[in-house]
């Protein structure tokens, strides 16, 4: 099969997206929300276990790590959003009905970017041992600029950066793709990649816009019941536009 061919995305097509996010939020809160509120609990178990077991410097690697496995999250609110724009309401039921019916590549990917998480987690962790090799609790210590952690987090923030701009090509546009369009896994990863390069700047501010609201998010927990979906759909939105589906 032919890849899609992708359309360069102009800046100001990012806020059209997060404007039909909002909307499609609105329009289905209640779901939105208690999809939201699963991942903030996620969050505040790996910000708390993280001072639990007194690895406070590893906060931010862990809350980075989502970055990684996020993307597959949005396989589960694009059958929201398609339930939304044919006017009946997005339930639990209907959401986990569409992945059981997922295609196969979706689920060879959501294993690619776990692998990659793991790999991230566990390369934070021995950079960690080598760096800092000691316990370290409390809030302050989570934060980059914490006295004494500041190599451990440069070097952790460079690899997660290189792991997260991978992951980021790859799945951006695959993910939809294959749960729209039942396109197949490497039709979708190359049609995902060119997009990004096709328009750099474009996904480079998203990347950037995901990033900044995920760590924003996962740091505060609550905001992730409307942050997580809002990004989800806006990306939905953002897909259809780059290959010339009404949005």
């Amino acid at each position: 099969m032919k890849p899609p061919r992708p359309r360069p995305l102009a800046i100001g097509e990012i806020a059209v997206a997060l404007a039909h996010g909002r909307r499609t939020f609105a329009a289905s809160r209640g779901f939105s929300l208690a999809f939201g509120a699963l991942f903030a609990v996620i969050g505040s178990l790996l910000i708390w276990g993280a001072q639990w077991f007194a690895l406070a410097p590893m906060t931010p690697a862990l809350i980075g790590g989502f970055l990684l496995v996020g993307p597959i999250v949005m396989a589960a609110l694009i059958g929201a959003a398609e339930d939304v724009a044919a006017g009946r309401r997005p339930t639990f039921a209907r959401v986990l009905r569409s992945m059981r019916h997922a295609p196969a590549g979706l689920w060879a990917l959501a294993l690619f970017c776990l692998l990659i998480y793991l790999i991230w987690i566990t390369d934070a962790g021995t950079l960690y041992s080598f760096m800092i090799g000691e316990p370290r609790s409390g809030l302050v210590q989570a934060l980059p600029t914490a006295a004494g952690n500041e190599h451990f987090h440069l070097f952790s923030g460079v690899m997660g950066f290189v792991l997260a701009n991978v992951v980021f090509a790859v799945t951006v546009h695959a993910v939809p793709l294959m749960v729209r369009l039942r396109t197949p896994l490497t039709t979708a990863v190359v049609a995902s990649v060119r997009a990004c390069f096709t328009g750099p700047l474009a996904h480079g501010l998203w990347a950037l816009i995901l990033a900044a609201a995920i760590f924003v998010s996962m740091s505060l927990p609550p905001l992730m019941c409307a942050t997580l979906p809002i990004l989800a759909y806006a990306g939905d939105a953002l897909n259809r536009r780059c290959f010339d589906s009404s949005a």
